[in-house]
C-alpha cells in the first residue's frame, strides 16, 4: 500500500512539474496580419529582447563612485517594468549580477550624499504598465577592466536573460 502511494505521488509530482515547464515554454506567440511597419516590428523587437516574463529591464547605464570606505564602485542603473498584474519591486522580480573579468562582484553600500545614490528603488514595488529607475551599486575589483551586467527573472524555468558589458576605464 505505502508503495503504491509513493508511485502515485511521484506520478503526480512529476506531471506537475511538465505543466509549468510546459507553460513557461510556451510563449503565448500570435500571428499579426502584416500590416505593422518596420518601426512597430524594431520597436517590439527591442522590448522583446528586453522582456523576462511579465516584466522587462533595460541596463541603461553606469557610472563610477565610492563606497563608504573610499573603496572603487560601480553604480548601475536599470529601468524596470512591471507587466505584471500584482505590484512588485525589482528585487522580487530579477536576479541581477556582474561581472568583471569573469568574476562576479558583490553589492556595495554607497552613502547617499557621497554618490546622489538612492539604494530605496531596489524594493520599492510598482504596479501593472508602470516603469521606474533602480541603481544597484556594486563593488569593483579595479577600475580599468570591463564589467559585464546580467539579469534573469528570480522565478523562472527560463534560460533567458538580459546581459550589457560597459567599459568603465
Amino acid at each position: 500500500m505505502k508503495r503504491i502511494l509513493m508511485v502515485a505521488l511521484c506520478l503526480l509530482l512529476t506531471g506537475v512539474f511538465i505543466l509549468f515547464a510546459a507553460a513557461s515554454g510556451s510563449s503565448g506567440s500570435s500571428s499579426s496580419s502584416g500590416s505593422s511597419s518596420s518601426v512597430e516590428k524594431a520597436q517590439s523587437s527591442k522590448e522583446d529582447a528586453n522582456s523576462l516574463g511579465e516584466y522587462s529591464v533595460v541596463i541603461d547605464s553606469c557610472r563610477l563612485a565610492e563606497d563608504y570606505s573610499g573603496n572603487p564602485v560601480v553604480i548601475v542603473k536599470y529601468i524596470f517594468t512591471n507587466n505584471n498584474d500584482d505590484a512588485t519591486s525589482f528585487n522580487f522580480a530579477f536576479t541581477d549580477e556582474v561581472f568583471q573579468g569573469g568574476v562576479g562582484l558583490n553589492k556595495a553600500y554607497v552613502l547617499p550624499d557621497s554618490a546622489d545614490y538612492s539604494s530605496d528603488n531596489q524594493t520599492k514595488k510598482i504596479r501593472k504598465g508602470s516603469s521606474f529607475e533602480v541603481e544597484v551599486a556594486y563593488k569593483l575589483n579595479d577600475t580599468t577592466t570591463d564589467i559585464t551586467v546580467d539579469v534573469s527573472e528570480l522565478i523562472s524555468f527560463s534560460d533567458k536573460k538580459v546581459t550589457r558589458t560597459f567599459s568603465i576605464s
